[in-house]
């Protein structure tokens, strides 16, 4: 007998009911969306057989109807309406039961808000007629003019051309012209391109819930939603394929338009930036979608415990759900949100006590703990936090700050529903009530009052297996250890408060002091520049590149600073207005600056960075792409001290993406890959600190090269006369780790204690012992990707605990 939900939204002879399926079977479907906020409870008139209330807002209820209607759908499960809320234990039954009730149902509908409906048919078939040109025609020829299409298909790129609406403000139809590109193959491809992000840009696919779904659910069909109209626009699946295929567009034409050019012309060079930044994109789509289909396919092959024998597709899993930091409204719902995809890890009465509440430590100890326990795999993640708890030290603390004045991100999904509820004239809609009597004489759990929660899936950014548990909590796993030196502080971090401002602040070491100026002239004062200064749309990119400059100066002194300063603004990948094209070419991180010392390859020898001082804000910057700036941390500013007296203060992804575009970074220089199988691991940074660890510092430390660097620099910096070069002394810090502000080393107490890291896809987790009898922590990250070990250090067996 198949599996049935307990139960059902029933249509039929034009009625609406719910009823208790008492083990029978049903052919049913299920349907995936975003709640919105929670409105007081109700009960629905118009749909017997609920005794309990209602918390969804009454027009979803109406869609739901619709989607019944219009499908031809008699039997349907909602969790909103066929799971009583007001239940813990009911609640709790159903969450460890999603596995079944996805795989045993017919359909999945995911049911979308739009603002238009897209045909993923009209687009593949667009996309084709791009395709033929590209492969057929040369990008330096007329397309009207070559002969080479059939008169269907003339006539379409003429209407692309001259009748269809210009998607892109971006790329007015006057420069396209004045570069030579066709205009009904570019306006082909942008309206293509930009329906694929509308539809994977939804907020459909920025939530938890709607993950887990995505990759349980069958025969997904997605139902959209815009100006009171519903259509079908076609399988999930379709437009998976459609977002590589789109990449596979924009590569061939950017190809297509380059190729043929001996010398580009500024309107050239513009178009291409623009394809550019689509490609980067779609990259990271494609890999999120190569990820979702890699855990389905683990999972339809796995069975319901596909996840007790199969690591890599778990590390999978934690990759996709953080690549789009995603969110929901209780934290115990990001560990909840998952249960179905990790079935049968928490049985029902352990889901409605440890993976329950706001206390996200508790939850998330449990949450690996249990993980870790089930598969024999120690599950930690790149992570500093880190707690004495005596055993199991290796699963990182997650730690939520609350904040009762952040804003609920679903208020404007409530505001839209609220619109279209005073829009409706053929229906009156629910009536809302008060819960009544009848239902406060019910034994129901007393609500308590829930924190907002402001966590997203970043916290599962850097997921990885440590290696094989042991008992005792204790995880057992290679690493090398023996390192040559200790740990020795340079520099800090700290994580102030939450800014949505993009800012800049940086103050040398040797502002207000006396400058060497020669023998015989008078000395004179560094000057200090510390009023802010707000910063144009069209001077944004030179003001970014000498702010990267200072950073690669400061960070990375030993490497070239012009790649370092590439390396950094391609990962933040800064989006901002301008009023000339010009003002952002191609390239710009090197164009905006040339002709100055910035982009001088020697710059950091006649710079002299620690005399220098600056206030930047950047008003014009409206997001950046990288990771690092959508996660729970975004708004958090970072203070960034260095130990010859030097301060910088900028936004948190601008800080963390500096420490990972050090050369060699253990983190990588690339923020995603794919195995053959298509499970991707991240190894950007994202994660490293949370939003817990707002107002806590975390130091830099170094076990080689010479911890007065930047002092004895500062130093030439100041005394080295003008227009001499500062050539530096010294060797700078190396064998860098990112370590909390608690842990110190002292050389004479800690004489015997042993230094070593371990490797994991995520990045390499920085290991120490007290004494030849201890077993190893972790106790922070590797920025680098090696550090020197002494002769007798090597590779070998340790026991983590």
């Amino acid at each position: 007998m198949a599996f049935t939900p307990r139960y059902l939204l029933c249509h039929e002879n034009g009625r609406f009911f719910v009823f208790e399926t008492n083990g029978n079977s049903y052919d049913y479907d299920i349907v995936s969306y975003c709640w919105g906020k929670e409105v007081a409870p109700y009960y629905e008139e118009k749909i017997e057989g609920i005794d309990w209330p209602l918390t969804i807002h009454k027009n979803k209820v109406n869609r739901f109807k619709e989607l019944m209607r219009r499908q031809g759908i008699r039997y349907l499960w909602v969790d909103s309406i066929c799971i009583d809320k007001t239940n813990k234990g009911h609640e709790a039954e159903e969450l460890s039961k999603m596995f079944e009730y996805y795989k045993h149902a017919s359909n999945c509908y995911l049911l979308i808000d739009m603002p238009a409906l897209f045909d993923p048919n009209k687009i593949a078939s667009d996309l084709k007629l791009l395709d033929h040109i590209l492969s057929n025609i040369g990008g330096a020829s007329l397309v009207a003019d070559t002969m080479r299409l059939s008169r269907e298909l003339e006539e379409r790129r003429r209407r692309w051309a001259e009748d269809e609406p210009w998607v892109r403000e971006e790329l007015p139809k006057s420069k396209v012209t004045t570069a030579g590109i066709d205009l009904g193959v570019l306006n082909c491809y942008n309206t293509c391109v930009t329906q694929v992000h509308s539809l994977f840009g939804n907020r459909y696919f920025t939530r938890v819930w709607t993950f887990q779904e995505m990759i349980l659910g069958k025969n997904i069909q997605i139902i959209g939603v815009a100006k009171g109209q519903m259509s079908g626009i076609g399988p999930l699946q379709e437009w998976m394929d459609l977002a590589s295929d789109c990449r596979d567009k924009a590569t061939k034409l950017y190809n297509w338009i380059n190729s043929p050019r001996a010398v580009n012309t500024t309107s050239i060079n513009v178009i291409l930036a623009v394809i550019s930044n689509d490609i980067r994109i779609l990259r990271m789509l494609q890999t999120m979608v190569r990820g979702i289909n890699a855990a389905r396919t683990d999972i339809i092959n796995g069975g319901q415990f596909w996840w007790r024998e199969n690591p890599k597709g778990i590390s999978n899993i934690f990759s996709a759900i953080s690549i789009t930091p995603r969110g929901c409204s209780r934290m115990c719902d990001l560990f909840r949100g998952l249960l179905g995809i990790f079935s049968g890890l928490f049985t029902p009465e352990e889901i409605r006590t440890e993976i329950a509440g706001d206390d996200i430590e508790k939850i998330s100890f449990a949450f690996f703990k249990r993980l870790s326990t089930r598969t024999s795999y120690a599950w930690t993640k790149l992570s500093i936090s880190s707690r004495e708890r005596g055993e199991w030290d290796w699963i990182p603390v997650t730690e939520q700050k609350h904040n009762e004045e952040l804003e609920d991100d679903s208020d404007w999904e409530e505001e839209e529903e609220e619109e279209a509820e005073k829009n409706e004239s053929n229906e009156k809609g629910v009536s809302m009530v008060a819960v009544t009597e009848e239902v406060q004489n019910r034994e129901i759990e007393p609500k308590q009052e829930e924190k907002k929660n402001t966590i997203k899936t970043d916290i599962f950014a850097g997921v990885t297996n440590l290696g094989f548990l042991r008992s005792k909590g204790r995880a057992k796993t290679q690493g090398l250890t023996g390192l040559l030196g200790k740990p020795r502080k340079f520099m800090s971090i700290h994580l102030k408060e939450e800014n949505p401002e993009f800012h800049f602040m940086f103050k040398g070491c040797n502002c207000g002091k006396k400058l060497n100026t020669g023998l015989f002239k008078k000395s004179k004062i560094i000057q200090t520049y510390d009023q802010p200064i707000n910063v144009t749309g069209d001077e944004t990119g030179k003001t970014l590149a000498q702010c990267a400059t200072i950073l690669g100066c400061i960070l990375d002194p030993a490497s070239n600073v012009l790649d370092y300063k590439m390396r950094l603004l391609s990962k933040l990948d800064p989006q901002w207005e301008t009023t000339d094209p010009s003002a952002r070419p191609w390239r710009w991180p090197e164009r905006c600056v040339s002709g100055t010392p910035w982009a001088d390859p020697n710059c950091p020898l006649f710079l002299r960075p620690h005399n220098l001082s600056m206030n930047y804000r950047f008003g014009a910057i409206a997001y950046c792409e990288s990771r690092l700036a959508h996660g729970s941390t975004a708004k958090i500013s970072c203070e960034l001290r260095i130990n010859c007296g030097c301060t910088i203060t900028a936004p948190f992804s601008l800080i963390f993406e500096a420490l990972t575009a050090v050369e060699h970074s253990s983190l990588g220089d690339i923020s995603a890959r794919a195995d053959r199988d298509d499970r991707i691991t991240l190894n950007d940074g994202l994660g490293l600190v949370q939003i817990g660890d707002l107002g806590k510092t975390f130091n830099l430390v170094a076990f080689g090269g010479d911890l007065d660097f930047h002092r004895s620099y500062a130093t030439l910096c100041r005394r080295t006369k003008d227009g001499e070069w500062v050539q530096p002394i010294k060797f700078c810090p190396t064998g860098r780790a990112l370590i909390g502000s608690d842990f110190t080393h002292n050389s004479m107490l800690h004489i015997l204690r042993n230094y070593g890291y371990v490797r994991t896809e995520a990045g390499n987790l920085l290991i120490y012992r007290r004494h030849p009898l201890d077993n190893y922590k972790i106790k922070g990250v590797c920025i680098d990707r090696y550090i020197q070990k002494k002769k007798e250090g090597g590779e070998q067996r340790v026991m983590i605990k």
